[in-house]
C-alpha cells in the first residue's frame, strides 16, 4: 500500500521541467497551489457531491436529442470518409471531409471536437491560436491534468505496484531501465516507497532522440531522492550500451526493471513500434541472465484489439477510443469552466487526434501485427498476475461505483490491468516477471537463513 498512499495524493513537480528555475520534487506540495481557491473547489466537485444550483455538469450526448442527431451524423459521416479512404476513392474521401469539418465544433459533443482536430487543416487559425493560448499555461495545466485525469496515474500505480512487490527481500539494488522517460513524473512516488524499504536504486534513460530533456529531469530526480537519504544513480544510455554494461554486471546482483510507457496523454506523443520492439527485444535477452520484470503500459498502442485488414475497422477503433477520452474529460468539469477543458484538450489530446498521427499509425500496420503477436504470447515470458490489492488500490484511485470509471483484469494469466471508460478501454497496463535458475537458488539461501519468528523466544 505505500505506493498507492502517494499516489492517490495529489503529488507532482512544483514545476515542469521545462522551467529553468526547477526546484526539487516536493512530495508535501499541493498540485493546485497555483489556482484560484474556488476554481480548485469546482475541478475536485464530482456530480454526486455538487449542488445543482452551483456547479452545472455538462450533459452527455445520449441525454439530448439534439445533441444526439448531430452525433449521429457526424458519425455516419466520419465512417463513410474512412469507407472511401479504405477504397482509395480520394475525391469522395476530400468532398466527406471538407463536409465534416464545416460541422466540427469546438464547444459541441466529443464526436464534433474530435472532428475539430481531426479534419481542420493545419494553416486554421482558429486552432493555431488555441494552441498558443493554451501552451502560455502550460505548467499549470500539465500539473492540473495530471492530477485530475486517472490515465497517468493509473499506469503509473499499477507499474509501481507491481515492482515493489516483486522485489526480493535479499536483493538490494533495483534497476530501472525506462523506455521513454519525458520528464519522470513516474517516479518521485516510487522514490519514495523505495527509500521506505531501504534500497538502492538506478534509473537508466534509453536515449531515443538528440533533444533530450534527460540532464534537467536526472537533476529533479536526484534532488528528491537525496531529501530523501535514498542512494540514487540516474543516466542515459542507448540499448547497445545497456547490453554490454549488463553483461559486465554480477549474476543476480540486482534486480531489473523493464519500463515502457507509451502514448499516454500527458507525454505528448508516442513512439514507432519498431522502437518498442528492439526495447522489449534487448529487455527479454537481459532477463534470461538476470531476474526482473518488464512493465508494459499505453492506450491504443497496447490495444491487441485493432484490426489492421482494413483501414474502417481501423479508423472506428480510434474514433471509438478518443470519443471516449473526450467525454470522460468533459464529464470531470463543470459546463462554466468550458475555456479550461478546451486548453487541457488543445494540449494533451489533440496532439493523438489528427489525421497525420491516425496515418502514422496506419503505416506501420505491418510491424503492429508482427508486435501484436508477439504480445500476445507475452514475448516467451510468463505473464505476472495482477493481485487483488492492486486491482483494489486502482478502483479507489477511480472511485469505481461513483464514477463512470472501470477496472478491468485481463489477459491470459491475469496479468493485464485495464482502465476503461464505461465499456471502453483507455489505459492498459501488463506485467511480465522473470526469476532466472541462480536467482532462486539466491532466494532459497535467503529464505533459508533468515531467522525464524520463533528463535527469538
Amino acid at each position: 500500500m505505500v505506493l498507492s498512499e502517494l499516489l492517490l495524493q495529489p503529488f507532482c513537480p512544483s514545476h515542469s521541467y521545462f522551467d529553468s528555475n526547477l526546484h526539487r520534487y516536493n512530495p508535501k506540495m499541493e498540485v493546485y497551489e497555483t489556482f484560484d481557491h474556488e476554481l480548485f473547489s469546482a475541478l475536485a466537485t464530482t456530480p454526486e457531491n455538487s449542488s445543482g444550483s452551483s456547479v452545472n455538469f455538462p450533459v452527455l450526448s445520449n441525454d439530448s436529442g439534439h445533441v444526439t442527431i448531430q452525433t449521429g451524423i457526424m458519425k455516419l459521416l466520419m465512417m463513410a470518409y474512412a469507407e472511401a479512404v479504405e477504397m482509395e476513392q480520394e475525391e469522395l474521401a476530400k468532398v466527406i471531409a471538407k463536409c465534416i469539418s464545416e460541422k466540427a465544433n469546438l464547444n459541441g459533443s466529443p464526436l464534433e471536437r474530435i472532428a475539430f482536430n481531426l479534419f481542420q487543416p493545419k494553416e486554421n487559425q482558429e486552432k493555431t491560436y488555441l494552441f498558443q493560448e493554451s501552451l502560455t499555461n502550460f505548467n499549470t495545466a500539465f500539473r492540473a491534468f495530471y492530477d485530475i485525469f486517472p490515465y497517468g496515474r493509473f499506469a503509473h500505480l499499477t507499474a509501481g505496484s507491481a515492482i515493489i512487490e516483486a522485489v526480493p527481500a535479499h536483493v538490494n539494488l533495483v534497476h530501472i531501465v525506462d523506455f521513454d522517460i519525458c520528464e519522470g513524473i513516474q517516479w518521485p512516488p516510487f522514490i519514495e516507497a523505495i527509500a521506505r524499504i531501504k534500497k538502492s536504486l538506478i534509473i537508466t534513460s534509453i536515449k531515443l532522440d538528440q533533444d533530450s530533456q534527460f540532464d534537467q529531469t536526472r537533476w529533479q530526480l536526484c534532488n528528491f531522492a537525496t531529501s530523501l537519504g535514498l542512494n540514487l544513480k540516474v543516466q542515459e544510455m542507448g540499448m547497445a550500451q545497456i547490453v554490454k554494461k549488463m553483461d559486465t554486471r554480477k549474476l543476480g546482483s540486482e534486480f531489473m526493471v523493464f519500463n515502457c510507457m507509451i502514448g499516454l496523454l500527458h507525454m505528448g506523443r508516442t513512439r514507432k513500434t519498431t522502437q518498442v520492439m528492439d526495447f522489449l527485444k534487448v529487455a527479454r535477452g537481459l532477463l534470461a541472465k538476470h531476474q526482473g520484470i518488464i512493465t508494459f503500459g499505453g492506450g491504443l498502442e497496447v490495444d491487441r484489439t485493432i484490426n489492421y485488414s482494413d483501414f474502417s475497422l481501423f479508423f472506428n477503433k480510434n474514433l471509438a477510443h478518443y470519443e471516449a477520452l473526450f467525454e470522460s474529460m468533459e464529464w470531470g468539469f463543470p459546463s462554466y469552466l468550458n475555456e479550461a477543458r478546451i486548453a487541457m484538450e488543445t494540449l494533451f489530446l489533440a496532439p493523438f487526434v489528427s489525421s497525420k498521427s491516425w496515418f502514422e499509425k496506419w503505416d506501420e500496420r505491418q510491424e503492429k501485427v508482427v508486435f501484436d503477436v508477439n504480445f500476445e504470447k507475452g514475448f516467451g515470458l510468463k505473464g505476472e498476475r495482477m493481485s487483488m490489492e492492486r486491482c483494489n488500490e486502482a478502483m479507489e484511485m477511480v472511485k469505481e461505483g461513483e464514477t463512470p470509471y472501470r477496472i478491468r483484469i485481463e489477459g491470459e494469466n491475469g496479468n493485464e490491468m485495464v482502465l476503461a471508460w464505461k465499456e471502453t478501454s483507455l489505459v492498459r497496463v501488463c506485467v511480465w516477471k522473470v526469476m532466472t535458475e541462480i536467482c532462486k537458488k539466491k532466494l532459497t539461501q535467503y529464505v533459508t537463513l533468515r531467522p525464524k519468528a520463533t528463535d527469538h523466544f
